[in-house]
């Protein structure tokens, strides 16, 4: 490694990870959507496994890791500037930055949203979701939205929609969006706990950062696995990343390093290929399971077992500087910039495009007369059986959604940026620096 990096951890990588943790969301719809067997280590009891229901190949599609790796990073990237400051003496400066930062976050988080909930609420009012509605998909009909009443009544349903999404976590509009109440609760967490121990010293800090992660990872209260420790183990990566002294000693001993972070990955990536239903229909899986006594009572198996694959995992990128500079390139620091807006506008976007490139556009054949009784028959419609649709309808939409995802960050993601800025000028008191700064000087 260079010297530049050896006297500042690379924390580039984070963004490409965030990426790619986007498109595992994303993926992971399409296989609840269109292969749900695809959960399950076989289509059944007595089946052969398929090519991607084997371990470490289903990784990808049986959904779980990419929150958790969601919330790993945001543990990680609220943590960068606080412990740096922290670290160089900067103590009061830290508490400026987390005290902006607690500000900025959930008008940050808040106002994407709602606009992808607001747009979400005109499909459903356009009957933009009428083939979804009828489609041979069970999960996506659960999923999707339809309208109960006039248009008084349902501007009455979106205000109490806009409410349980950050209150409960839950919208009929937009279902994908339950996570990002934890996501924020979990930015809080972060900032009281830096908050708590930025007096402290290193060693000191990591201890009871761990003590708080342990806690977490000890209780069975809901997906504490994927939030509360993840969020801290975020924050513990990135102070131990940051010393100087932690880097030197790995970057000097590099066979063993490569060694301890190949069989990470290795190792998180079988575990983390846990299926979701299930378990006893593969030798692997039930090999696994033995292992659940390392989790507390009452766990929830999948949701464990994925949350200790992303600790394996991000421990073998966090040692390894070549993944790092991979995830660093253009590319993934392009996915990972527009990684919150895939979020918020693939739901929409598979529910009202995707499916009518795979359904068609009409419901007819829905609903049949019966010659009999002269009384409608119904029965879902079914998706198209030409694989040279899917090959042509799939990549497509991929296409179709990061063009829309650069749209949407490009123009609403920075028109809510300016908005939380104004905000924050309006409502925080400038610094004495600032006072003090020359207006010729600020450019």
């Amino acid at each position: 490694m260079s010297g530049n990096t050896t006297n500042r951890q690379n924390v580039k990588w984070v963004e490409g990870v965030r990426g790619v943790a986007s498109f595992l969301v994303v993926v992971t719809h399409l296989a609840r959507a269109f292969d749900y067997p695809l959960f399950w280590p076989a289509d059944n009891e007595h089946a052969s496994p398929r090519l991607l229901q084997l371990p470490i190949l289903r990784l990808p599609f049986q959904g779980r890791i990419g929150v958790m790796m969601f919330s790993f990073l945001t543990g990680y990237v609220c943590a960068i500037k606080p412990l740096r400051q922290i670290k160089s003496g900067n103590t009061s400066g830290a508490l400026s930055t987390l005290a902006k930062s607690a500000f900025r976050r959930p008008p940050r988080l808040l106002m994407p949203a709602t606009i992808a909930l607001v747009l979400a609420w005109l499909v459903t009012q356009l009957d933009g979701f009428s083939v979804v509605k009828v489609c041979d998909s069970e999960w996506l009909r659960n999923s999707s939205p339809e309208a109960k009443g006039g248009i008084l009544s349902e501007l009455g349903r979106l205000f109490h929609e806009f409410q349980t999404s950050w209150i409960n976590g839950t919208n009929a509009y937009d279902p994908h969006q339950w996570a990002l109440l934890p996501l924020l609760r979990g930015a809080f967490l972060i900032y009281a706990t830096l908050f708590a121990t930025c007096y402290m010293k290193f060693r000191a800090r990591i201890l009871t950062v761990f003590i708080l992660w342990a806690w977490f990872w000890c209780s069975s209260q809901w997906k504490t696995e994927t939030f509360e420790c993840m969020f801290l183990f975020g924050v513990l990566l990135n102070d131990i990343g940051s010393e100087i002294e932690f880097r030197e000693y790995v970057n000097s001993r590099p066979k063993r390093r490569r060694i301890i972070q190949s069989v990470l990955i290795v190792l998180g990536l079988f575990v983390g290929s846990y299926p979701e239903g299930n378990v006893q229909w593969a030798a692997w899986s039930r090999g696994i399971n033995h292992f659940r006594f390392i989790f507390p009572s009452d766990h929830d198996g999948p949701k464990r077992w994925s949350s200790v694959a992303w600790h394996l995992i991000a421990l073998g990128f966090w040692l390894s500087p070549t993944l790092q500079t991979i995830f660093s390139n253009k590319l993934f620091m392009w996915l990972g910039r527009n990684s919150f807006a895939v979020y918020l506008t693939h739901g929409t976007l598979l529910r009202v495009v995707l499916v009518r490139f795979l359904y068609g556009f009409t419901t007819a054949g829905y609903s049949v007369e019966n010659a009999d009784t002269e009384e409608p028959t119904y029965h879902w419609i079914g998706r198209s059986q030409n694989w040279a649709v899917w090959m042509v309808a799939v990549p497509l939409w991929f296409g179709l959604l990061y063009v829309v995802a650069h749209l949407w960050t490009t123009y609403v993601d920075s028109w809510c940026a300016k908005c939380t800025r104004m905000l924050e000028e309006a409502m925080f008191a400038k610094e004495e620096d600032e006072k003090t700064t020359r207006p010729e000087a600020m450019v």
